[in-house]
């Protein structure tokens, strides 16, 4: 007889019954609905802001992943039904703002939430340890997915731009290659004669120069000529000529 009232006892607890906690059965699984609702809405924002977040970035190219930081309980309490758009506010940092769009009793409302963004980049990284001065070479470049950050448009993104190169540095490996690592092709030397292009009020002029210091297409470099005695800056702009840019 003890044996059925037992099970009686335990059979009642579905329908409400305290479990000695203070909590119910069943109000063990409206939390755990609440639960698993606030999850898919979460969901469903990450992936509407990664799409959102792909458009900026080249197909393939990169990967993003993304991880709430902050995001607002009462957005989490909405269905992801309800869940309409998300998009990026500003520039896209580390810690990047979203505003999310969403309905709420027939009216449109949204609000701000913030995602840390992790990007990936497939770069060349060097596949063994390269001290500083060594040219590398086909064999000692591999592609992988590179986590970058802001600053990632200092990284050399082909094979093709380091074969030859000489490190500036010593590089470990799986290390990615920023364009500071290696020494830049030097173009014109010092003390190599050079022709300066001046421009002044649409007149044209060239004249016959020094080269006070070495130079890589691109850089500024200081020079002087015999006849005007004066000393010029200048850009490189291929072997042996310089765009004038001021009067030293």
């Amino acid at each position: 007889m003890l044996r059925i009232v037992l099970l009686l006892s335990l059979l009642t607890v579905g329908s409400g019954v305290a479990l000695g906690t203070g909590a119910t059965v069943s109000d063990f699984s409206q939390k755990t609905v609440e639960a698993r609702s606030a999850s898919d809405t979460k969901s469903k924002i990450l992936k509407q802001a990664r799409t959102k977040l792909e458009r900026h970035f080249s197909k393939g190219t990169y990967r993003i992943n993304l991880k709430a930081r902050w995001i607002p309980s009462r957005l989490l309490q909405q269905s992801p039904k309800q869940i309409l758009a998300v998009q990026v506010d500003g520039k896209i940092r580390k810690y990047t703002n979203f505003t999310v769009f969403y309905t709420q009793r027939n009216r449109r409302k949204n609000v701000q939430i913030q995602l840390k963004v992790e990007a990936e980049r497939k770069l060349p990284v060097v596949t063994d340890r390269l001290r500083k001065g060594a040219k590398i070479e086909e064999g000692q470049l591999v592609y992988q997915w590179v986590t970058i950050s802001q600053n990632s448009q200092s990284y050399i993104t082909s094979k093709e731009e380091l074969l030859g190169k000489t490190l500036r540095r010593t590089l470990l490996s799986g290390q990615p290659i920023k364009k500071s690592y290696i020494s830049r092709d030097l173009i014109i030397r010092a003390g190599d004669q050079v022709q300066v292009f001046i421009e002044r009020e649409g007149i044209q002029i060239q004249v016959s120069a020094e080269a006070r210091e070495n130079g890589a297409k691109g850089d500024r470099i200081s020079v002087y000529s015999n006849e005007t005695r004066k000393k010029y800056e200048g850009e490189v702009l291929r072997p042996g000529v310089i765009q004038w840019k001021s009067t030293l």
